[in-house]
């Protein structure tokens, strides 16, 4: 996210994220939240970010990164970084540390949406074929693509070791909002103002309000963008934000068990005003969601329906994906 160099500026920060959510099995002990922040420092180095700040509470540690976020439960880790960043060479030390902490992988959920300017990327992320084979010589999992090959799509690739037991009894549930073309009036509130501090913006904004009661840890970049997480009890959520006009981008991501997304995304949508966005939910079979395509009404006021696409994934993980635009971009796109 920060975004200081001539090329990034003349040509644009890749603002869509790459994420990977790895599941454990723990044999003993506090599991991976035992893990120092030195060590998840040396960990993203294969990466190339930086952690900035850290917060805590009894569920969850949350960092945030110079390029997006890390979330460590005991049994369960997600990071999510954009940029040129090289997430996926961080597995191989993610399996050693699995080892020295009496931990197994059960499960490995690596996607994101494509990408703006792929040619930019590095090994393996220039192409999702690539990412999939770099992950099949570790694993062995499936590569699924969500959405009209010529628009926006959602990439998801799945490697799971569960029991049947842990599948039926699994819960986990994500909603993720991945928002381009955002109103030039509310991104200029996210370039760095003197006197004006990260927290302002998460008020002023209306960040605060999409899900009351939470702890966030929020940072403005120089000379923009913004990243927050937030920890509401043992839910996570996370907001990344590129401003500027030519490559503005905006994600939202929570697993907060809600039974509908509806308002919520409509919330999001209202406070920052895409002129197009894909969402996605996707949940395991007893997610207090049920059913992903029932999850949230796409059909939102000033927005269009562009796409809609319903995926069995393997163990019983299933995805709802849409692509909505305002309707006066929608009428563009038509003609």
């Amino acid at each position: 996210m920060i975004l200081t160099n001539t090329e990034n500026a003349c040509v644009g920060f890749e603002g869509p994220e790459k994420k990977l959510e790895i599941r454990f099995r723990i044999a003993k002990g506090k599991g991976l939240r035992a893990v120092s922040q030195e060590r998840w420092q040396e960990i993203l180095d294969a990466v190339k970010c930086t952690i900035i700040s850290c917060t805590k509470n009894e569920f969850l540690d949350s960092y945030v990164l110079s390029e997006s976020s890390l979330f460590v439960y005991s049994d369960k880790i997600l990071i999510k970084t954009c940029g040129t960043t090289t997430l996926l060479h961080c597995v191989s030390g993610i399996q050693v540390l699995a080892k020295e902490f009496n931990a197994e992988i059960d499960m490995i959920i690596f996607s994101r949406k494509n990408l703006n300017f792929p040619a930019r990327q590095l090994y393996p992320h220039n192409t999702f074929d690539d990412e999939v084979h770099f992950l099949n010589k570790l694993f062995t999992g499936e590569g699924f693509v969500l959405g009209p090959i010529n628009k926006d799509t959602w990439h998801v690739y799945i490697a799971d070791f569960r029991t049947p037991e842990a599948i039926e009894s699994s819960s986990n549930q994500v909603f993720e909002v991945m928002m381009h073309d955002l109103d030039i009036e509310k991104m200029k509130q996210f370039y760095k103002t003197e006197g004006v501090t990260a927290r302002d913006t998460t008020i002023s904004s209306g960040i605060s309000k999409l899900l009351p009661g939470s702890i966030i840890d929020d940072y403005q970049f120089e000379p923009c963008g913004y990243s927050m997480n937030g920890l509401l009890k043992q839910w996570y959520w996370t907001i990344h934000i590129t401003p500027e006009p030519h490559c503005s981008y905006v994600s939202f991501e929570t697993n907060a068990p809600l039974n509908s997304y509806t308002r919520l995304l409509r919330n999001v949508l209202n406070v920052f005003k895409p002129g197009r966005a894909t969402v996605v939910v996707y949940a395991d079979e007893a997610a207090p969601c049920g059913d992903p395509a029932e999850t949230f009404n796409a059909e939102v006021p000033g927005f269009d329906l562009l796409s809609h696409t319903l995926q069995s994934l393997p163990s019983g993980l299933s995805v709802a994906a849409c692509n909505i635009a305002c309707s006066a971009v929608a009428e563009q796109v038509e003609a």
